[in-house]
């Protein structure tokens, strides 16, 4: 009876202590806010920054995690072009503007945001679709305070509320905006120990290879220290579980000083025309993904 009475005591005790002490059997999390504060501190602080990189465009067939064959498919792949590589340019000017240049023999692409706004010009053409999911990979590069990169993430859909303990890649990693494991929400990962960047996923249009909505996921990898700040050397661009793109920086220079002019949208609409709207060429683009519309922007490069 007694010993009865021992485990009732010891049960009820325990029960105490997990109520008081909730931290004894389950890991603290940071609150989200918490995260996206220490992250901006680590990615540092400065004026400036210019950026020159390699911008890869990979077909289907070509991506570096292929989706595997049919097993009764046994006729031989026809010959697929080599992945498509451009030069970019970037330019930053913390946390306000953005500026990317992409120039090859045929074609140009200029893409601006500025405090909200953005522009998009192919060919001097401006672009009617306007900003493309694959400009988000510099919201986390270019915002470096916790109230502006929180606005940007609740505008990308991501609860900046929620937050879990997880891992990416076998590292422990800090999520904001979904419980771990559930990739079904908009979502951001940092490094818990770097607080580096690690991933972001955010809601695509239906995508080129699933009808169903999906989700373009943006890796960030191979940090490095520019001066006072952290930028990743490596981003990769994942959608329905292949690489459709890869960036690779090739130089950097910290603090550089740069023409207003270069960030101004209000005048870039004056010096480049506005696109010719055709029926025909608004229906044919409906319900393209944003793979499709890069693709269809560019058709004179990949043909």
């Amino acid at each position: 009876m007694n010993l009865d009475l021992k485990k009732i005591a010891g049960s009820f005790l325990s029960l105490i202590w997990i109520a008081l002490f909730p931290a004894a059997v389950s890991p603290y999390v940071l609150q989200g806010p918490h995260v996206i504060q220490l992250m901006t501190e680590k990615l540092g602080q400065a004026q400036s920054l210019s950026v020159s990189q390699r911008v890869i465009f990979y077909n289907p067939a070509n991506s570096p995690n292929p989706q595997p064959a049919m097993a009764d498919q046994t006729a031989p792949a026809p010959m697929q072009p080599a992945p498509l590589q451009l030069n970019e340019s970037l330019k930053y000017l913390f946390s306000e503007a953005f500026r990317s240049d992409i120039v090859s023999e045929l074609n140009q692409r200029v893409y601006v945001f500025n405090r909200g706004q953005s522009i998009t010009v192919i060919d001097g053409v401006i672009s009617q679709a306007g900003e493309s999911r694959f400009d988000v990979y510099k919201d986390l590069l270019l915002y470096r305070s916790r109230d502006s990169l929180s606005e940007r993430l609740s505008n990308l859909g991501i609860d900046i509320a929620v937050s879990s303990l997880g891992r990416f890649e076998g590292r422990p990693a800090l999520g904001v905006g979904a419980e771990f494991p559930d990739e079904t929400v908009p979502q951001l990962w940092i490094d818990k120990e770097t607080f580096h960047p690690l991933r972001i996923m955010v809601f695509d249009t239906k995508s080129a290879y699933s009808p169903r909505n999906s989700f373009l996921e943006i890796r960030y990898s191979g940090w490095q220290q520019i001066g006072k700040i952290s930028y990743p050397m490596q981003i990769e661009f994942v959608q329905d579980g292949l690489t459709v793109r890869a960036i690779e920086v090739d130089d950097y220079q910290i603090n550089p000083n740069f023409s207003k002019d270069a960030f101004d949208i209000a005048n870039l609409k004056l010096q480049y025309r506005q696109p010719i709207r055709t029926p025909d060429r608004t229906a044919e683009n409906e319900g393209l993904s944003e793979v499709q519309k890069t693709i269809e922007e560019f058709k004179k490069i990949f043909e």
